[in-house]
């Protein structure tokens, strides 16, 4: 049905599915010169979003975000899921990784008064060797203490490579720099994994946080993620806060930090961060 539509619809079409495939991969095609394209001409750009104690509702770090500048349009900014996804799957995203981690460090060493910042990596990041070097000689090279940087990695992708996630987290947390299980409560057995992984904080899925005050499972959820991880030593942020509400209820819980719409909305020129992030 969908490829007679696409075709002009008011027909019929036998399926073929490597029309599905051949069209996939143009994208994909496409999405790869795109993202070189921005290397080239220096279209990437960083916003920042704040976490905030939830007690005293002081600034915690910024969460730094990627955006992309529209070629075609440079007033129009692209979100990074529309070329997260492809950037992984090209392994462009190792290069988008290293380059946020580039900047961000270039940002706090230029900004001594900045709050640390937490960079999310993705799953092919973690996988390479590398990785923690890099992360490490950057921090020397620019003088910025390893402390005020905080690398975010998702837990289905730590699960989905257990033993390099381990020693992704060790040889960080021997360099000095903090980690987070970013989107926490989505793999099967969660609580199992944090034996093995030694992350310092777990940011809980914004699954459980978008409707708490209205669903009691989730509130149960929640309210378990945060007894077990103050049970490990471990803290924990919860993200999409988006009414007094649940935020509230989220102090009663006893979770450390807070992130969401309601606190603070993702922008370049962030308060916190000292100037524009271009």
């Amino acid at each position: 049905m969908y490829q007679a539509k696409e075709a002009g619809k008011n027909a019929w079409s036998v399926y073929r599915p490597e029309r599905d495939a051949s069209r996939e991969m143009i994208t994909r095609l496409s999405w790869n010169d795109r993202i070189a394209r921005a290397f080239e001409k220096d279209l990437w750009r960083l916003h920042f979003q704040g976490v905030y104690h939830a007690g005293s509702g002081e600034l915690s770090h910024l969460e730094v975000l990627i955006r992309l500048v529209d070629e075609t349009d440079s007033s129009r900014l692209i979100m990074p899921g529309h070329f997260i996804p492809y950037a992984e799957k090209t392994g462009k995203i190792l290069d988008i990784d290293r380059w946020v981690l580039r900047q961000s460090i270039t940002l706090l060493a230029q900004r001594p008064r900045m709050p640390a910042l937490a960079v999310n990596i993705s799953g092919r990041s973690f996988d390479q060797p590398t990785l923690p070097h890099f992360i490490a000689d950057e921090l020397e090279r620019q003088g910025v203490a390893p402390a005020r940087l905080l690398v975010e990695l998702t837990e289905t992708s730590a699960v989905s490579d257990l033993q390099d996630a381990e020693r992704f987290i060790e040889a960080l947390r021997r360099s000095g720099c903090s980690t987070c299980l970013d989107d926490f409560g989505t793999g099967f057995a969660s609580f199992a994994y944090l034996k093995h992984l030694k992350a310092d904080l777990l940011k809980i899925d914004g699954l459980f946080i978008r409707d708490l005050p209205n669903d009691r499972d989730n509130q149960v959820f929640v309210k378990s993620i945060v007894d077990v991880a103050r049970g490990l030593g471990k803290r924990t942020v919860a993200e999409f806060v988006e009414n007094e509400e649940t935020l509230a209820m989220l102090r009663h819980f006893g979770v450390d930090m807070v992130q969401g719409y309601h606190l603070d909305k993702p922008q370049e020129m962030h308060p916190a961060a000292g100037g524009s992030a271009a």
